[in-house]
């Protein structure tokens, strides 16, 4: 989201996946509530943006006085949530990628397409750190995608603070985030340039739950 500590923040309402946009979280303002986790089933006065900027057709006003959070759905019943209305593929939910990048993320075009994010079934699955952050490989109904940005919050806190990740990262992502079937959560990032290419809506997995669910650590 935007500098200096904006954070996405999406849910599920009703079937139709729902952005927090206008004001950005922060982290400042996460840890307020008491931080947020896959699965927080919440209430809160949103309605959708006036005139939303494709592909963030999810963004919407909320009031931040009117956050709550009233109780937590298990792993199971969030994976079970989310594959039912999942995409077999990238391509099915986004479209064509209008380029990719040197090491092979995919970059969407600004200002079109229909959704900013959705649930994707991967074949197989894993994360690994990297010089620049934490990356993804997947397969889903036929197609292969590398070194996609890994944006889970938690993962991203727990490498920062946690003494067993700074020991162990690898082998700890491996443990958690590496199978042979999966449902990601998959965003599209606000447009930017990167590295000489063009602005553009990289691609980017801000969750990965492994069926069956093995997440233990990063929590």
């Amino acid at each position: 989201m935007q500098p200096p500590n904006g954070v996405c923040i999406a849910a599920d309402h009703k079937g139709r996946t729902i952005r927090l946009a206008d004001p950005t979280p922060t982290d400042e303002w996460v840890a307020s509530v008491g931080g947020l986790m896959p699965g927080d089933v919440v209430s809160v006065d949103w309605r959708p943006a006036a005139s939303p900027v494709p592909p963030h057709i999810e963004d919407g006003q909320w009031i931040q006085t009117t956050f709550a959070k009233r109780h937590r759905l298990t792993e199971a019943e969030l994976v079970g949530r989310l594959s039912a209305n999942a995409f077999a593929g990238v391509r099915k939910a986004f479209g064509t990628p209008w380029f990719s990048g040197k090491w092979g993320n995919a970059a969407f075009q600004p200002r079109t397409g229909t959704r900013s994010l959705a649930s994707i079934l991967a074949r197989s699955v894993r994360a690994y750190p990297d010089d620049d952050g934490i990356k993804v490989d997947f397969v889903d109904d036929g197609h292969s995608w590398t070194r996609v940005p890994l944006q889970d919050l938690i993962v991203r806190q727990h490498q920062k603070q946690c003494r067993a990740c700074s020991q162990r990262f690898a082998q700890l992502l491996a443990t958690e985030f590496q199978g042979s079937e999966a449902v990601l959560r998959v965003g599209l990032a606000r447009e930017f340039p990167i590295g000489g290419y063009q602005s553009a809506c990289w691609m980017q997995v801000t969750h990965v739950f492994v069926t069956p669910a093995k997440r233990k650590h990063f929590v």
